[in-house]
């Protein structure tokens, strides 16, 4: 057994079981576990107590299952595929129990007695008629960037590629040693770049989503929620491109591992670096700013009205589905960041090719 998985599980998981854990403290004020609600409504007591049974019940199952798994992979066999399956099955687990918890909350959320009264309350629509206007998020333009390493990759292994040997390593297990290879070929060799053309074609769409989302403004103090959700999409924006970036790097030292030009033991702590930049980035955004921006510039207003909901077009308070809905990305209800309008049939179109491109590579 080695301590590569082990720290790639901590490395990866923790902050991820951390945020789904705090999640009902990072939605906003308006929203319980999908449900919309009004700031009174919020900070009662009953929601007061459900967000904590959540956290309690969250981090409990949550941490029972990584130690199972820590303890699956200490007892595993590194020179074979088994580490692979136990970090794959924990991870489908452990999205499944989040998504359980949630469902049990939304609809205790739902028959919770600070929530049926709400048919009684008013209902206020907020709207930035120059929201358009607005300066929002960085220029795609800076996606160059990204493009000019890829041109650099590529160029790079073509001047090398009589140089790499005729059966290049795919897979490495435990140990750092690879167990996996495949014949030289140009398909084999640049799949690396495939990757990387992939991804940054995914974070353009995201950076071009996140300026055209459209808004949702708090009822007491729109200037203050405006502020609020300029920052949030700038300072997300941001992340896009610097996360695309780092994994573009990423992919570009895997390729130059492949290819022979450069060692393992350089290549697997820039790659462990390069995931826990990313991670600790979108780890302090969620916390710093909560969703939306809910929590920069906080207020102590607490209006007993509610945002115009649709709880309707969102199923089980986690799935957004609405086919006069032109937006393909929408602000989630649960959760940090935006969604998909699975009501659009473009998005289907995409998880589609996502899906037939993975599976044929």
């Amino acid at each position: 057994m080695t301590l590569l998985p082990v720290i790639v599980m901590i490395l990866v998981f923790v902050p991820a079981i951390i945020l789904m854990v705090s999640m009902p403290y990072l939605t906003k004020e308006t929203i319980s576990f999908g449900v919309t609600v009004s700031d009174v409504q919020f900070h009662s007591e009953p929601l007061r107590q459900m967000r904590r049974s959540y956290a309690t019940i969250s981090a409990t199952l949550h941490t029972i299952l990584f130690i199972v798994c820590i303890i699956c992979l200490i007892y595993s066999d590194d020179r074979s595929k088994q580490q692979s399956w136990i970090i794959v099955a924990y991870s489908l687990a452990m999205v499944l129990i989040s998504l359980i918890i949630n469902i049990i909350y939304y609809f205790k959320t739902k028959s919770s007695p600070a929530v049926l009264l709400i048919a009684e309350e008013p209902s206020i629509l907020a709207m930035d008629t120059g929201y358009r206007k607005r300066n929002i998020g960085l220029s795609n333009k800076w996606f160059l960037l990204h493009a000019l390493i890829i041109v650099v990759s590529i160029v790079t292994v073509l001047a090398n590629y009589d140089l790499i040997p005729d059966q290049i390593p795919i897979h490495y297990n435990g140990s750092w040693t690879a167990d996996r290879y495949a014949a030289k070929t140009y398909s084999s060799v640049f799949l690396p770049t495939i990757m990387q053309v992939f991804t940054t074609l995914l974070f353009v769409f995201e950076n071009w989503s996140i300026r055209r989302v459209k808004q949702q403004l708090h009822l007491t103090n729109p200037n203050r929620s405006i502020r609020q959700d300029v920052t949030y999409r700038n300072t997300w924006s941001c992340f896009m491109i610097t996360a695309g970036f780092l994994i573009v790097i990423l992919f570009s030292v895997v390729q130059l591992n492949m290819t022979s030009l450069l060692s393992i033991n350089i290549a697997i702590p820039i790659v462990l670096i390069i995931i826990a930049l990313i991670i600790l980035y979108a780890f302090a955004l969620s916390f710093w700013a909560g969703q939306g921006g809910s929590d920069l510039e906080q207020s102590t207003d607490r209006p007993n009205v509610r945002p115009v909901h649709d709880n309707d077009k969102w199923k089980l308070g986690i799935f957004y589905f609405d086919r006069k809905d032109p937006n393909l990305i929408v602000e989630k209800r649960f959760g940090v960041g935006w969604g998909l309008n699975f009501g659009h049939p473009l998005i289907w179109l995409i998880c589609l090719g996502i899906i037939v491109l993975f599976v044929a590579m």
